[in-house]
This record gives structure tokens, C-alpha cells and sequence, in this order.
């Protein structure tokens, strides 16, 4: 069995912060500096050495360097403004720490932190990309967008669901399964080669199953079967099957309608005027009504609730 370790920080005081931070990252020459006349600073770690889960919100400037040390670390701004090596984040991209120190400033931020162990991210990678186990590059500064950023979402929501809600001991062959999920998410998300190699033209893909993932999330919005993409990978349909439920737990049908009703999430949230049935026809839904009913069953709305808060949140 394996222990998920869960810790809590809450406090008014700036050195206390900056030793919960201290604790949970590896960092040099940490500043908090309150932004405000009542500083804020809340912090939920949750998860195991495999992987983690943190929400941080505070009311201060926070500047200093970072470490991922053993594992590959995924930041996501959801408010405020964050710089890494005076690049600026954009709020709700996935953005990955580089392997050494690296400098970072947060301002008045909301943010999340994905935790996976190094090692099965190289494992998932070299047996998605047919190549063998070692040290990984990555795209530097890419940010992911469209079927690939709802598919990193969607990985997103599983993990969290099952570190915050599951329970403090699990086998350890779970939480290393749950680990690989999570890897294969941030691999779908983010380019990447073996050190040494040249970076390839296109995420490397040589395996079957990552073909096929390739193909569905570039053709996601289109028309198009489980037969194609097995067809588009060398698989049969029933390998194709097997494979999603392995990777994913989903068929690939599902795989592909949860992926088009988080495009359609993002685009209805954008509120850029376009009607709920113009949004559905350009994320892959032909049927209004059973992309509706769909919408409702995923998020616990309607599509067109969600495009009226966006509506009302542009005129605050």
C-alpha cells in the first residue's frame, strides 16, 4: 500500500508561507512580499511521491527559483500573473517546469501544480513512442490549445477526482496506474523526443496506440469513425478499442465526445457571440439535442447556461 500524504496551510503570516512553500517545493532564495494590508495565503497539497496534486492561492508577490527535483512538474494559472524565467503564463494553459532551477515571479495568483514521478513519465513515453527508457526533452515554452488542451483537461479532471476524493492508502499498483494515466496525459499535451535525438516535426507517435490517439485529437471536431482511426494507426477496430480502454478506461467513442464537449465548454465560456447550435456544429456535434442532453450529463448544465454566465461575467 501506498500513502497519500494531505496537508493544509493557512495563514496571515508571509514567513509561514514561505515555510509551507519551503516544504513542498525545492526552492532558493524564496521572497513573499503582500501586495495588499491583509495578506492571504492558502495552500492544499494532496497526493503520494508518485503523484500530487497542490492549489495555492495568495495576495503577495512570490519571486525565487524552482526545482522539480525527481518528479515532472505541470503549473496552471487560474488567476492573477505568473512569470517563469520572465516568460509570462497564460491563465489556464498548462505550462511544464524544465528539468533545472527555475526562476519564477506569481502575483496575486491562483494556481494549480500537477506532480508525476520522472521515471514513469519516461516509461509511458518510450513505450508510446517505441523508443527506449530515458531522459525526455520537451517543446520549450509550448502551450497546449485546442483538442489537445481538452484532452489534457479531461485527463485533469480523472486524476483529481480520484487524489482529492480517494482514499489515504491505496496499492501501490494503483497509484502507479493512476501515475501512467496522468503521464500519458501530459505526453499528449506537450511535443517531446529523447535527449540527444533532433526534435521531430510532430509529437513522436511510431507506436500504434499514440498514432491513433494523434489521429483523433487532429481530426476531433470532424466527422469521422473508430474505423478511421484504426485504419489511421495499422489497428484493428477491436485493437483500437482495447487500447483506449487501457489507456483512457473510455472507449474511443467516448474518448472523442467528452474531448468535443470540453472544446465546446471553452468556446461557450469565451462567449465571442456565436450561438450554442453554431458552437456544437463547429466542436462535432450534428444532433443539438443529444449534444444538450451530453452537456447536461458532463458538467450539470445546460449549454446554454453556461453561454449566459459568460454573457453576464463580460459585463461585470
Amino acid at each position: 500500500m501506498i500513502h497519500r500524504v494531505q496537508r493544509e496551510t493557512q495563514t496571515h503570516e508571509p514567513s509561514v508561507a514561505a515555510e509551507a512553500m519551503a516544504r513542498t517545493h525545492i526552492t532558493h532564495g524564496l521572497s513573499v512580499e503582500p501586495t495588499g494590508s491583509e495578506f492571504v495565503f492558502e495552500e492544499r497539497v494532496r497526493g503520494s511521491d508518485l503523484l500530487a496534486l497542490e492549489s495555492t492561492r495568495s495576495t503577495a508577490v512570490v519571486t525565487g527559483v524552482m526545482e522539480p527535483g525527481s518528479a515532472m512538474m505541470i503549473l496552471w494559472m487560474k488567476s492573477g500573473s505568473g512569470h517563469l524565467d520572465d516568460n509570462p503564463l497564460k491563465i489556464g494553459r498548462p505550462v511544464l517546469f524544465r528539468q533545472g532551477p527555475q526562476r519564477f515571479r506569481w502575483i496575486d495568483c491562483t494556481k494549480d501544480v500537477l506532480r508525476i514521478d520522472r521515471a514513469i513519465v519516461e516509461q509511458v513515453a518510450a513505450e508510446r513512442g517505441d523508443w527506449a527508457p530515458g531522459p525526455l526533452e520537451f517543446r520549450p515554452r509550448h502551450v497546449p490549445e485546442g483538442p489537445t488542451l481538452a484532452a489534457w483537461w479531461l485527463m485533469v479532471r480523472s486524476v483529481a477526482e480520484e487524489v482529492l476524493r480517494g482514499p489515504d492508502e491505496v496499492p501501490v499498483e494503483r497509484e502507479r496506474e493512476l501515475a501512467r494515466f496522468a503521464a500519458g496525459g501530459l505526453l499528449t499535451a506537450i511535443p517531446h523526443w529523447p535527449v540527444g535525438q533532433h526534435e521531430p516535426p510532430v509529437v513522436a507517435a511510431t507506436a500504434r496506440f499514440a498514432r491513433a490517439e494523434a489521429f483523433l485529437l487532429d481530426h476531433a471536431t470532424e466527422q469521422i469513425t473508430v474505423e478511421d482511426v484504426a485504419e489511421a494507426a495499422g489497428l484493428s477496430v477491436r485493437g483500437v478499442q482495447a487500447a483506449f480502454q487501457r489507456h483512457h478506461g473510455i472507449t474511443p467513442t467516448m474518448y472523442l465526445r467528452r474531448i468535443r464537449l470540453l472544446l465546446a465548454r471553452e468556446q461557450l465560456e469565451a462567449g465571442d457571440g456565436r450561438s450554442v447550435a453554431e458552437i456544437a456544429r463547429a466542436t462535432g456535434f450534428a444532433h443539438l439535442g443529444r449534444f444538450a442532453g451530453s452537456y447536461r450529463q458532463e458538467f450539470g448544465e445546460l449549454p446554454r447556461q453556461t453561454a449566459s454566465t459568460a454573457r453576464e461575467d463580460s459585463r461585470v
